[in-house]
């Protein structure tokens, strides 16, 4: 409750209005027993949801508040930067069912400190029976993995690109803005979108088209997940998937924008920005957490809804604990 709230000064805010997003309006498993939904009923629901946001959003700016992103197909909410003083003001805005912080996180490439071992991924493929199922002939063909993370280095000769250098610097010329048409997409990496920018958390958040890893973490998974050099001898559990780079985490620092990673999931059902979910993702993998789990949050109640629409979803629960990977 507002009177209940110690947060002060600026705050970054989740407002969650009472329509349920498009996930939960096309019924649960609609992924796999099929999308009952036209494509024009989808986008038609979608534009209802706009009309209703954007009346609450001119209530919002009214109490000083500033827009700094909004879904409505994974999650039905405004994401604000407001006074935390506007707190019981924004429970009292129709429509508006929940005002929650949006949390930011972290993604780290610091390994244990010795004597730990590293595992290597021909240790962890047979571990969690990825070796099995590739023996079985299960090696990701026809799936496509929406990877929210640093983004991808869509130029490396693992994930459909050259390897060349001069291609990644062409490609980071342009972090800022559109990627070289003749470097992205890739036949791995068949398209994204970068959420957060170059310079967030130091700046605004700046999305842009290009979603360039300029970190190395995102490639890392992209890696793990479906990499696979043209000769065949390295690969990852789905050699033959296909990705999407969903940059939601920071160029300069380890700091993942709870702000993006809901655009992110947002995108993921739709990538192809249709409009609708009939070409959403089949999998998301975000290796995002913290110290053993964290606080409920719009993104986690995100991936509830997204789960039951039918998209697997891979998520970490923190990167720290006594037990094996």
């Amino acid at each position: 409750p507002p009177s209940q709230s110690t947060l002060t000064g600026q705050v970054q805010l989740a407002v969650k209005l009472q329509d349920p997003p498009l996930v939960v309006a096309v019924g649960a498993n609609a992924k796999q027993n099929g999308i009952t939904m036209t494509a024009a009923q989808q986008r038609a629901y979608v534009a209802q949801l706009k009309q209703k946001q954007d009346s609450v959003m001119a209530q919002i700016r009214a109490l000083g508040g500033v827009e700094l992103g909004r879904v409505s197909k994974a999650h039905n909410a405004l994401m604000v930067s407001i006074d935390a003083r506007q707190l019981g003001a924004l429970h009292g805005i129709g429509g508006v069912v929940a005002v929650r912080p949006v949390s930011d996180y972290t993604v780290s490439f610091t390994p244990p400190p010795p004597p730990t071992p590293q595992p290597d991924l021909a240790t962890t493929l047979a571990y969690v029976g990825g070796v099995a199922a590739q023996n079985l002939g299960y090696k990701g063909q026809g799936v496509r993995i929406a990877m929210l993370d640093t983004g991808i280095d869509y130029t490396h000769y693992n994930l459909g690109g050259s390897g060349n250098v001069a291609d990644y610097l062409l490609a980071k010329a342009a972090a800022a803005g559109t990627p070289p048409a003749s470097l992205f997409p890739t036949g791995k990496v068949i398209g994204g979108y970068d959420f957060t920018g170059e310079v967030w958390p130091n700046g605004p958040l700046a999305p842009d088209p290009n979603p360039l890893d300029l970190n190395g973490h995102g490639t890392l998974t992209a890696d793990t997940a479906g990499g696979h050099s043209l000769d065949g001898i390295h690969f990852g559990a789905a050699p033959s998937a296909q990705l999407y780079a969903v940059k939601v985490c920071s160029s300069v620092s380890s700091s993942c924008s709870g702000v993006a990673m809901a655009e992110g999931v947002d995108f993921a059902l739709d990538p192809t920005n249709s409009g609708t979910l009939n070409n959403a993702v089949d999998i998301i993998s975000m290796s995002i957490g913290g110290s053993f789990g964290m606080r409920e949050d719009d993104v986690s109640e995100m991936f509830t809804d997204v789960v039951n629409f039918g998209v697997v979803s891979v998520i970490s629960a923190g990167n720290d604990g006594n037990i094996p990977y």
